[in-house]
């Protein structure tokens, strides 16, 4: 399900996104700071090596998606720098980098030597773990919402800001003291092309998944409220609380998901413990102790 300011940070991240020169066309630049880039191949390999859950959410979310991108840009800039300073050459660094590198190594053909099976788990599994686990397994809140967003990303400056205001401002000064028409509003003014043509409304969606700045506000609103202005990343908000519904147990077919994901990987750390259990045991490992002895502080 798409968080409820999903739609805006797609449309927020496109507005804020370089322009593709003609030669970026196969690989466009997504995020830029200086001459440090990530480019969608980039990001797609990012997408490729996040653990399951992440890796769904990241395919669905570009909320998600553009925080990962975010936090990617960021670890490149802080890269660049510390190269700067010759920081990778200290014997300590590359002896750590060395062990990331052969932990990624180990770690993916481990769970080579155990590919997934498409088939487990059965139903009746699955039935049997919900049953035992059907206390536990809780959809949070959920919240309908409508939104009018102006785009206003942090890189656009005082400026930026400010007119971005500005303008969320005067949309509500419509809604809020003309008694015009949310929806009719959306329509006219909002930047988030998905939502503005269907009134600003969004689809039903998990606190959890609501931006910080938006769950703030919404969950202390009555149904059929206006917000105040929002500010997000992105720029914005102004948000329209349709609906709510309270926290309730999952059913099984909305926990089925989170139970495959769970038991799958379940299976994989075991059938992985096993693997390496019969190749230490075909030769084992010896430890010389007395030497270890000698390297302990006592």
């Amino acid at each position: 399900m798409k968080s409820a300011l999903v739609a805006a940070a797609l449309a927020a991240a496109l507005l804020a996104a370089p322009a593709a020169r003609a030669d970026d066309a196969a690989d466009p630049i997504i995020g830029q700071r200086g001459s440090v880039t990530v480019t969608a191949s980039q990001v797609r390999q990012l997408m490729q090596v996040a653990d399951p859950e992440l890796r769904q959410r990241m395919e669905h979310d570009p909320l998600v998606l553009g925080q990962k991108v975010r936090e990617r840009l960021l670890q490149l800039v802080l890269l660049e720098e510390a190269k700067s300073h010759d920081w990778d050459k200290r014997p300590d660094v590359a002896f750590r980098a060395e062990l990331a590198r052969q932990n990624a190594i180990v770690e993916s053909f481990a769970a080579a030597q155990v590919p997934a099976d498409p088939a487990f788990p059965a139903d009746d599994m699955l039935q049997k773990a919900y049953d035992a686990n059907k206390s536990k397994l809780m959809l949070p809140r959920q919240y309908h919402i409508a939104q009018i967003f102006i785009a206003a990303p942090q890189s656009a400056g005082v400026q930026g800001d400010a007119d971005g205001l500005r303008r969320i401002n005067e949309a509500r000064n419509q809604i809020v003291k003309q008694k015009a028409d949310f929806a009719a509003v959306a329509k006219k003014l909002s930047e988030d092309k998905q939502s503005a043509g269907n009134g600003g409304e969004l689809a039903w969606v998990r606190e959890d998944a609501v931006i910080p700045p938006i769950r703030s506000a919404v969950s202390g609103m009555a149904e059929g409220a206006v917000s105040d202005p929002i500010r997000s990343n992105e720029g914005w908000h102004l948000v329209k609380l349709l609906g709510t519904k309270p926290a309730a147990p999952a059913t099984f077919a909305e926990a089925r998901e989170t139970l495959v994901r769970a038991m799958r990987q379940d299976r994989a750390v075991q059938l992985q413990r096993a693997y390496i259990a019969g190749l230490i045991q075909t030769d084992p490992i010896q430890v010389n102790e007395i030497e270890i002895g000698k390297l302990v502080t006592k």
